[in-house]
C-alpha cells in the first residue's frame, strides 16, 4: 500500500480486498496493532460492515488486540522492578562489547576462569524485553568472567553484584515462559488465535 497510511486509507485497501475475494460478510474480528491509525481503521471499517449488516455480533468482538503486544506491556511493566540489576548486567555487555581491547581482555579472563562456552554475549535493546531475557541467557555463563574482567579492567565499572546476579536469574526464569508463549504467538505459518488462551 503506498502512502499515506491513515485510517481512511488503509480501511478503503482492506474493505475493497474484503469484497474482491467475497470475505466481507464472513469478518468475526480483526488483530491489530496498538497504533492510532488502526484504532481509526478498526472503527471505520465496522461501520461500513454494521452498515451493510454484515458484522457478527454486531461487531461487538470486532477490534481484538493483539496480544504479543499486551504481553509486552505487562513484560515492560515487570521489568521495571528489576531495573538496577538489568542496568548493571547491560551495562556490562556494552562494555565488552565496545572495544577489540576489551573483547580481548574479556576473552583473555574467559581462558584464566576456564569456563567453555560457546555462546557470545548479546546486546538487547531495552524496548524489546525478549531482547533482554537473551542477553540475560547470554550473560549468566560469565558471571564469574565479568568478577575476573573487574580485576583485569579498571575502566569496567559496572560489574553486577552478586546481588543483581541472583535477582537477574529470578527474572530469566519469570521471562523463560512469555518468551515462549511470544515466540509461539508470533509465528506466521500457522494460526495462532486458538493457541492464546491456552497459553496464557
Amino acid at each position: 500500500m503506498y502512502p499515506p497510511h491513515t485510517g481512511v486509507e488503509m480501511t478503503v485497501v482492506i474493505y475493497d480486498c474484503l469484497k474482491e475475494w467475497n470475505l466481507d460478510k464472513k469478518v468475526f474480528c480483526i488483530t491489530l496493532d496498538n497504533v492510532t491509525s488502526n484504532d481509526s481503521l478498526q472503527t471505520i471499517l465496522k461501520g461500513y460492515l454494521n452498515l451493510q449488516n454484515t458484522s457478527l455480533c454486531d461487531g461487538e468482538f470486532f477490534h481484538v488486540r493483539c496480544c504479543a503486544h499486551i504481553l509486552n506491556l505487562i513484560v515492560q511493566e515487570g521489568l521495571k522492578a528489576a531495573s538496577d540489576s538489568l542496568f548493571a548486567i547491560r551495562e556490562s555487555v556494552k562494555h565488552v562489547r565496545g572495544s577489540d581491547g576489551r573483547k580481548q581482555k574479556f576473552e583473555q579472563c574467559v581462558k584464566q576462569v576456564e569456563i567453555d562456552i560457546n555462546v557470545g554475549l548479546r546486546l538487547d535493546v531495552s524496548t524489546r524485553w525478549n531482547l533482554t531475557y537473551l542477553m540475560l541467557e547470554s550473560a549468566f555463563p560469565y558471571e564469574k568472567v565479568f568478577a575476573c574482567l573487574h580485576l583485569h579492567d579498571r575502566t569496567y565499572v559496572y560489574r553486577p553484584t552478586l546481588d543483581q546476579w541472583r535477582r537477574a536469574e529470578k527474572i530469566c526464569e519469570v521471562l523463560e515462559p512469555f518468551n515462549e508463549i511470544t515466540n509461539l504467538l508470533s509465528g506466521s505459518g500457522y494460526p495462532t488465535f486458538n493457541l492464546y488462551f491456552m497459553k496464557i
